[in-house]
């Protein structure tokens, strides 16, 4: 399993598994402080699902996509070994 990649100036996540990316929610939640019953009751979702996703099971997309909103996050896709620039919001 390979762990997600964490820039902790920039909080980016670079998530090539499941696993990883499961890893990264968790990591984006618990910095913000949320329980995973708080953050599953504002997506519509449930605690147990959420737990899943961030266990790395596969995820309803509809719910990743909702939650890492939720977050301030989104989903970015690029080719593999790319040079991505990120910069923080303004």
């Amino acid at each position: 399993m390979e762990p997600p990649v964490e820039s902790a100036q920039m909080r980016w996540y670079r998530a090539r598994t499941k696993q990883a990316l499961g890893a990264a929610l968790q990591s984006i939640r618990q910095r913000a402080g949320t329980s995973q019953s708080e953050l599953a009751g504002r997506v519509g979702s449930s605690r147990p699902h959420l737990s899943r996703l961030e266990r790395g099971t596969s995820p309803q997309v509809d719910t990743l996509m909702h939650l890492l909103d939720i977050q301030g996050y989104e989903l970015v896709v690029v080719p593999r070994g790319s040079t991505v620039t990120v910069e923080p919001p303004r």
